[in-house]
């Protein structure tokens, strides 16, 4: 169905090597997103985690009193588009290691969507944001997340572990068969700023979830419910009550198709 309407400590976590993940420009961060509304088939492209802040050679109250290189003084909107053009989360990561400046504005680059592509860089990312020791807040700059990628090993705890993001703009939890209205309520829950939610086959969701998103997301543009039989018109309808912005609504179980 396609529905339309009027409109801080000092730990960092664990780096992943270079060949786990690339980084895009700002402006293909835009295009690359793999709920059903985009093409591409993983928008999970940034470095799991960041590197140890204690490394760094001097603290930060000494380096802001000595930074006297050329680049420390570029306006903050030019160094963010050079970092944005590195090609490897590697890169990203040692540019960390130059100074607080630089890692201030690179985090954001490398966790605006965590890799979760693998089962190693999910526990990196996890870990992460569980243990509470991060020199950045990293749960707030999780803006998209993908978990499609190991759909089979997904569940409800492993929501839990991203409970406390809530700037998740675009979430995707396509074939996450394992996940129920628990932990897709964990996500969504208090999420103000989510716009896409796609959970195509989760076949045990029921209305509580579409009542927990109707209740706390009201930017929500995006829906794909696909094979979610047990969701009914009652939650739908309080999600188009309450989420004014939304233009997009698809809904199909596998008794829609033809037996042809």
């Amino acid at each position: 169905m396609e529905m339309s309407r009027y409109s801080h400590s000092r730990h960092g976590s664990v780096a992943v090597s270079e060949s786990d993940s690339s980084i895009s420009s700002p402006e293909a961060l835009l295009d690359e997103d793999t709920d059903f509304f985009m093409i591409q088939s993983n928008d999970s492209q940034s470095s799991l985690g960041v590197p140890n802040i204690r490394e760094m050679s001097v603290s930060i109250d000494l380096e802001r009193q000595h930074r006297i290189c050329p680049i420390s003084k570029l306006p903050p909107e030019l160094l963010l588009s050079i970092l944005a053009r590195l090609t490897t989360s590697a890169d990203l990561r040692n540019c960390m290691l130059v100074s607080y400046h630089w890692a201030a504005h690179t985090v954001g680059i490398l966790w605006h969507r965590p890799l979760c592509n693998k089962v190693s860089n999910l526990i990196n990312v996890t870990s992460s944001l569980s243990s509470g020791a991060g020199f950045f807040p990293y749960q707030d700059l999780v803006k998209r997340l993908n978990l499609s990628a190991l759909a089979d090993k997904v569940n409800d705890g492993t929501a839990q572990a991203f409970m406390h993001c809530k700037r998740i703009e675009r979430l995707t939890l396509t074939n996450c068969a394992n996940l129920t209205d628990q932990g897709v309520s964990m996500l969504v829950d208090g999420n103000r700023h989510l716009q896409a939610l796609d959970v195509t086959d989760l076949t045990s969701l029921t209305d509580h979830t579409l009542l927990t998103v109707a209740a706390s997301c009201p930017r929500l543009q995006g829906l794909n419910i696909t094979n979610c039989a047990q969701i009914t018109d009652e939650s739908l309808i309080a999600v188009s009550e309450h989420c004014r912005q939304l233009k997009r609504v698809s809904k199909k179980t596998k008794s829609d198709n033809p037996p042809w």
